[in-house]
C-alpha cells in the first residue's frame, strides 16, 4: 500500500525555558515546498521580536524532498535535530518550526541540538497523525446510459467523485489511491463493455484514516 504518516492537523508547543530562552515549536502538514515556507514566515511574521526561526520539512522519503534550516545558529544545531525528530517519528508532508527567544545565555552546540530537538519532539507527541494514501486524480468519460454502472463502481469502491461536469457526456474527477487505480479501470470497462474513457491526471494525498 502507498501511504505514509503525517499530520492530521496543525500543532503549538512551548517548552519549558532552558537558561533562560524560551522554544516554542509549531508543525503542520503541507503539501508542497511553497506551502512549507509559507507557514515558516506566518509565523516569522507572528512572532517578529523572536531571534530564531528554525525550521524542517520533509515531502517525501530519501535523500530529496527535505529541507533543514538553523536561521542564524550555529551550523547542524537547530534545523537537523528538528528534521531528525521528523524522521523518527516516519513522518511526511509537513513542516515543522521551532522559534527561539535568546535568554541571554549561550547554551552550546550540544545544548542547542538538545533543546530544538525537544521542541520538535514535542509538537509530534501532542499531534494527532494519520494515515494518508498516494492517489492519483482520474477522469471518467461516459454517456448518461451509464452513470448507473459506474456509481456502482465507485460506490463498491468507496470512491466519491471530486469535481463532475454534465454536459453532452458526464465527466467525473475521482482521486484513486494509486494502488488501486488498474482495478478501478477494469471493474469501469467491464461494466460499461469498454465504454467508459480514463485519463490519468496529477497525483496527490487523501487521507483514510488515524
Amino acid at each position: 500500500m502507498a501511504a505514509y504518516r503525517t499530520l492530521a492537523s496543525p500543532v503549538a508547543i512551548e517548552i519549558p525555558p532552558i537558561k533562560k530562552s524560551r522554544f516554542r515549536a509549531e508543525a503542520a502538514p503541507v503539501a508542497t515546498e511553497a506551502e512549507a515556507m509559507a507557514h515558516v514566515e506566518t509565523i516569522r511574521a507572528r512572532h517578529p521580536d523572536a531571534r530564531h526561526h528554525c525550521f524542517a520539512w520533509r515531502m517525501q522519503e530519501g535523500d530529496s524532498g527535505w529541507r533543514a534550516h538553523d536561521a542564524g545558529e550555529p551550523g547542524g544545531t537547530a534545523g537537523m535535530p528538528i528534521l531528525a525528530r521528523i524522521d523518527g517519528q516516519k513522518l511526511r508532508g509537513l513542516v515543522v518550526v521551532v522559534t527561539r527567544w535568546f535568554g541571554g545565555t549561550k547554551l552550546g552546540r550540544g545544548g542547542l541540538i538538545r533543546a530544538y530537538g525537544a521542541a520538535a519532539a514535542a509538537a509530534l507527541e501532542a499531534a494527532d497523525v494519520v494515515e494518508v494514501r498516494d492517489t492519483v486524480e482520474v477522469r471518467l468519460r461516459f454517456t448518461y446510459s451509464d452513470q448507473g454502472a459506474v456509481d456502482s463502481v465507485l460506490r463498491a469502491m468507496g470512491l466519491t467523485p471530486c469535481a463532475a461536469d454534465y454536459g453532452e457526456q458526464v465527466v467525473l474527477t475521482v482521486a484513486v489511491p494509486i494502488e488501486d487505480e488498474a482495478a478501478m479501470a477494469q471493474q469501469l470497462r467491464d461494466g460499461t463493455s469498454g465504454r467508459v474513457g480514463v485519463d490519468q491526471g496529477s497525483a496527490g494525498p487523501a487521507a483514510y484514516g488515524h
